[in-house]
């Protein structure tokens, strides 16, 4: 037996520890979409994330627009990121991002290409949802218990229909009233809504028309705030095909109506639906 106990113990002491998973740490890009048009000289918000499988420990993300020659660093140090450029020169402009972990640095992972100037329009088909994505500024549920029209400017790229809108909501669930705007304001849709926690989907029993390069304006009243708001979102303009939304894109007015003021560049989640 005592020879047995030796023998397994000495097992043990040479037995080969498991490898820990080598860093291999990933960039991703969600905003702008593929081959959508963005305006020359104005700012472009860029959205993405990196990962690192289950090991995680994301130090930093770059960006190159230059196809690797240089690199600006994002200045995030988690999992969600977002940087704005401004883009000074026509035409195609490619953007690539790659992630580093304390030891390693990952290869281009994601490579995406507008079109700066441009008339593009790429692909869409049924109904698409102007998806806001997550950016490292959290989601806050707002205190604020007014009645306030909370909304997004917009613009679609080719002719159209916006057919119904998301809504992330926040502390408030109760009923909501959404509304769709003409650039001066003249109202075109109103439509109650019941009340729904976390996010709601309305879609509009009559589809609004809408214009390429239009600016409208999507919104809903909340009669007792408790809204989701992020801000220093638009920071610069969303561009997701059909849709583009500008700096300062997300706007509200105290007691309802239509909305035109900002504050630090809120996002208050509200995500029209597209139908071309």
């Amino acid at each position: 037996m005592r020879r047995l106990a030796v023998l397994l113990l000495a097992l043990v002491l040479v037995s080969p520890q498991p490898a820990l998973a080598a860093d291999n740490p990933q960039a991703t890009l969600f905003s702008p979409s593929a081959g959508v048009s963005v305006p020359l000289n104005e700012p472009l918000l860029v959205i993405g994330g990196a990962f690192n499988g289950e090991a995680g420990g994301i130090t930093e993300v770059e960006i190159s627009t230059d196809d690797g020659a240089s690199w600006t660093s994002t200045d995030a140090h988690t999992e969600k990121w977002a940087i704005v450029l401004t883009p000074a020169v026509p035409g195609p402009l490619t953007i690539q991002a790659r992630a580093h972990t304390a030891s390693a640095t990952g290869p281009i992972t994601v490579s995406r290409t507008v079109h700066v100037g441009g008339t593009t329009t790429p692909p869409v088909s049924g109904d698409t949802p102007f998806f806001l994505q997550a950016t490292p500024d959290p989601v806050i549920n707002d205190p604020d218990d007014q009645a306030v029209e909370l909304g997004i400017r917009t613009t679609v790229d080719r002719p159209g229909a916006l057919t119904g809108v998301i809504l992330r909501r926040g502390s408030y669930t109760g009923p909501v009233t959404a509304r769709v705007w003409s650039p001066d304001g003249t109202l075109l849709l109103e439509q109650a809504a019941p009340g729904a926690a976390f996010s709601q989907r309305i879609t509009f029993s009559t589809p609004v028309p809408v214009q390429a390069g239009t600016e409208y304006v999507v919104s809903y009243l909340t009669p007792s705030g408790g809204y989701a708001a992020t801000e220093n979102y638009f920071v610069g303009g969303l561009a997701q095909a059909p849709f583009y939304a500008p700096l300062n894109a997300g706007v509200y007015r105290y007691g309802g109506g239509f909305p035109t003021d900002t504050w630090n560049a809120s996002n208050y989640w509200v995500q029209p639906i597209f139908r071309p």
